[in-house]
């Protein structure tokens, strides 16, 4: 049963240990894993994103009554400029707060015509739409 000639079943480990096709069982595996890793190409799939800081959102609280209005204000005048808006109940629904998510360049528009028809109108903090 033996292949090679000269050998024992008890050194057989050796037989193999010579044979070039058996030959990585007996390597470090650090050392294989590395050497397959010099020979791989780097490649990335992943491209890092560009953002480009286009939307802001402008929020604004008014009373509870004037929040019909309010909507048909920025629906007639400022409808196209604006992306969405949300409106939520605040301290016991005697206020509404409202999100309004626009471009930049829209922000003065919006505020000059909220201005006119709500000066009770409370302006908070405009950011950006996506966290740079």
């Amino acid at each position: 049963m033996n292949h090679h000639p000269g050998h024992t079943s008890e050194n057989y480990s050796d037989v193999l240990k010579s044979c070039k096709r058996e030959n990585f069982l007996f390597e470090n595996h650090r050392q294989r894993k590395s050497a397959y890793a010099l020979k791989q190409p780097l490649v990335t799939y992943k491209t890092p994103a560009k953002l480009i800081q286009n939307d802001f959102v402008m929020r604004i609280t008014v009373d509870t009554a004037s929040i019909t209005e309010l909507r048909h204000l920025i629906l007639k005048s400022c409808g196209e400029l604006v992306l969405f808006m949300r409106v939520k109940p605040i301290d016991h629904a005697s206020k509404m707060k409202v999100w309004l998510c626009l471009s930049k360049s829209s922000v003065d528009i919006i505020i000059s015509h909220i201005m006119r028809a709500l000066p009770q109108a409370e302006f908070g903090k405009i950011t950006p739409l996506l966290a740079s």
